[in-house]
């Protein structure tokens, strides 16, 4: 993991830093500048050392190779609510006996190598019905490991999509999950009831590739159906993080198709 993490450090910073500001002092006296335009000079030495400050980000997958595994380590996937009874269909096909049939499709956002692509069409059957994609953070993220990553020291997630949405909701989640196996459906157990944090990115969906980016402490939230019990502070799901989500729901039996490429925390 940590060969994912880079920090940007200018060796000379401090050094420079230190020899500008003596130079705007010796010139402020020298030529006896006001006081007011002297306090304006604060604030771009600021700003300069702010910029040369380590910036912290984890590439989750740049769609550089037709690879379903991220650059994590993790596998792609997706998912629908067959399991449950439900009519959706989703393409790449979903696992039904712990086979994995994810492709990526080309190109991508700019315009060469791949992307993240699902279509498929919502079920009117269930009445919350949906189809999806998730990614593993880690290869030990997946049963019986069922191990997170810890995201506590990013700020959040950005990646860019397209598509076309014809009705319904596409939310970003980040799930919560026991390192325990729920055996009923050999995943890892939920710790929400599947009342997770979300946010919808339903607007961001057009026929042109659009950049995304989101918070996770400001722009996450548990839906207001979840229990009392189910919620969970957010730091609590980034200490130990297994997988992202891209959920459709509520479709009414319409169709989508979603592009995603170029993911980071950041």
């Amino acid at each position: 993991m940590e060969n994912k993490k880079v920090e940007f450090r200018d060796p000379e910073l401090k050094k420079n830093m230190s020899r500008l500001r003596s130079a705007l002092l010796k010139k402020a006296v020298s030529i006896r500048v006001k006081p007011s335009i002297f306090i304006k000079l604060i604030p771009v030495y600021a700003v300069a050392f702010a910029m040369a400050a380590a910036a912290l980000y984890m590439r989750i997958d740049y769609n550089e190779t037709n690879s379903g595994v991220n650059e994590l380590g993790g596998v792609w996937c997706t998912y629908n609510d067959q399991w449950q009874g439900g009519t959706s269909v989703v393409w790449p096909p979903a696992s039904k006996k712990g086979e994995n049939s994810f492709v990526k499709s080309s190109p991508g956002s700019n315009g060469k190598g791949y992307a993240i692509r699902i279509t498929g069409t919502a079920g009117t059957k269930l009445g919350y019905d949906y189809i999806g994609v998730t990614t593993f953070l880690s290869p030990h993220s997946t049963c019986p490991e069922c191990i997170g990553i810890d995201l506590t020291k990013f700020t959040g997630i950005k990646f860019k999509i397209k598509g076309t949405v014809a009705a319904g909701q596409v939310l970003f989640m980040l799930p919560h999950e026991s390192r325990e196996i729920d055996k009923s459906r050999g995943i890892c157990r939920s710790l929400t009831s599947y009342a997770d944090y979300e946010a919808d990115i339903t607007r961001y969906i057009t026929p042109r590739w659009k950049d995304v980016k989101i918070n996770f402490r400001k722009d996450l939230s548990q839906p207001s159906w979840a229990k009392q019990g189910d919620r969970v502070s957010i730091e609590d799901v980034l200490s130990d993080a297994n997988i992202i989500k891209w959920h459709y729901r509520n479709g009414g039996g319409h169709s989508v198709d979603i592009w995603i490429d170029k993911l980071e925390f950041y």
